[in-house]
């Protein structure tokens, strides 16, 4: 096969996604639905993080003598419910999405997961990706907003090593950040450069979901991003 053909194939299939994406896009706002892409590497909190920023929105909304967003969770793995179950036990509807090996999560799967909801509608949507900076920062999830966790544990230097995934995403949370006094060599400001060379318009944030840390405010960032996509 030669060089050509496969650059008509990949495009291909990339533009079958993309345009099954941007529908999916358009039914969720119209439903009033503000879908959420989460993204990082094994291990850097991404269920722990979701279940604290979940908290904070209900808190947020109790104190202002609202009603509790309702809020759903695709979660994606290779395999196991174990982080379904979470979510499930803090009183959130979630879909389990097994890829069986497969590291990136394309429309087909998505639409099979969501459509385990049924006639349900909500406010937030949030999909935890699969566990992997290289191949999920390819592939268009219909997503409204896409993040991605960084966890103090990892190093800063992931930006060096993987940078399509911070240039394709609206912010970088860091995670973890009470390990900070472990990890002396985690350069904030160098991450925080080297990401925004990459992304002149990429968020930044730090957050500790056992402590509590930046939460509030991340929570408050993405009511607004909702407000503004939904207007």
């Amino acid at each position: 096969m030669d060089e050509t053909r496969i650059i008509e194939l990949r495009r291909s299939v990339f533009a079958r996604n993309d345009a099954e994406a941007d529908a999916f896009r358009a039914a969720r706002k119209a439903e009033n639905t503000f879908f959420v892409d989460i993204m990082a590497s094994p291990g850097a909190g991404k269920t722990t993080l979701l279940l604290a920023l979940i908290a904070q929105l209900r808190a947020d909304s109790a104190a202002s003598g609202d009603d509790a967003p309702s809020v759903a969770v695709i979660e994606a793995d290779l395999e196991s419910d174990v982080d379904a179950l979470k979510i499930k036990e803090a009183g959130v509807p979630s879909v389990e999405l097994n890829t069986r090996g497969i590291c990136h999560v394309e429309m087909g799967m998505l639409h099979q997961a969501f459509s385990a909801f049924g006639d349900a509608q909500y406010e937030y949507l949030f999909l935890e990706n699969i566990g992997n900076l290289v191949c999920p920062a390819d592939f268009d999830t219909g997503a409204h907003l896409r993040v991605m966790l960084l966890s103090v544990p990892e190093g800063w230097d992931k930006v060096m090593k993987y940078p399509p995934m911070f240039a394709a995403v609206d912010a970088l949370i860091v995670t973890k950040t009470d390990y900070l006094p472990l990890n002396p060599d985690f350069n904030r400001d160098a991450l925080r450069t080297q990401a925004r060379i990459l992304n002149p318009d990429i968020r930044y944030f730090e957050t500790s979901a056992r402590t509590g840390d930046g939460i509030e405010e991340l929570a408050a960032w993405l009511r607004s991003q909702r407000e503004a996509t939904l207007a």
